[in-house]
């Protein structure tokens, strides 16, 4: 098993697994939305293209089962590491590759000198809460949310 950056010839298994993990998401959580080919192409090459972002995969026998995207946002007072996303194929999971790649991730994120890592997580995916806990991830704000319609 090898968690390495993303490379511009990984695009088409990395297509396969952004769909699986856009549609876990929309089952976990109800939400309705169409991603395209084009979208998701378009997405990869902004990450890759950019500086501050970066997308790490962990490969197992050469096929790619699992990734995770990240963006360092910097202002006057810290640098953040924030974890935008982290997918692993269901027939990978519960053998450490999610771990791994959060920790590789964390080393990036040192690099780069991030002092702290964030991530939003669904509180009713359960599964990526406690994998989350027992990387040492607590719970510190509460986000809220209202949809525009009947805002007021």
């Amino acid at each position: 098993m090898v968690v390495r950056k993303m490379k511009r010839r990984d695009f088409d298994q990395y297509k396969i697994l952004r769909k699986a993990g856009l549609e876990d998401h929309q089952k976990l959580t109800g939400e309705k939305f169409k991603i395209s080919s084009k979208q998701i192409k378009k997405e990869f090459e902004g990450i890759l293209d950019g500086k501050k972002r970066i997308i790490l995969v962990v490969e197992k026998s050469r096929k790619i089962q699992g990734y995770i995207i990240g963006t360092l946002m910097k202002n006057a007072y810290q640098c953040i590491a924030y974890i935008d996303d982290l997918f692993v194929a269901k027939d990978s999971r519960k053998m450490g590759l999610g771990k791994n790649l959060v920790n590789k991730f964390s080393k990036w994120s040192k690099v780069k000198k991030a002092t702290i890592i964030r991530l939003g997580v669904k509180i009713n995916n359960k599964k990526a809460v406690n994998l989350y806990k027992k990387l040492g991830f607590k719970i510190k704000y509460y986000e809220m949310e209202k949809g525009q319609v009947g805002f007021s």
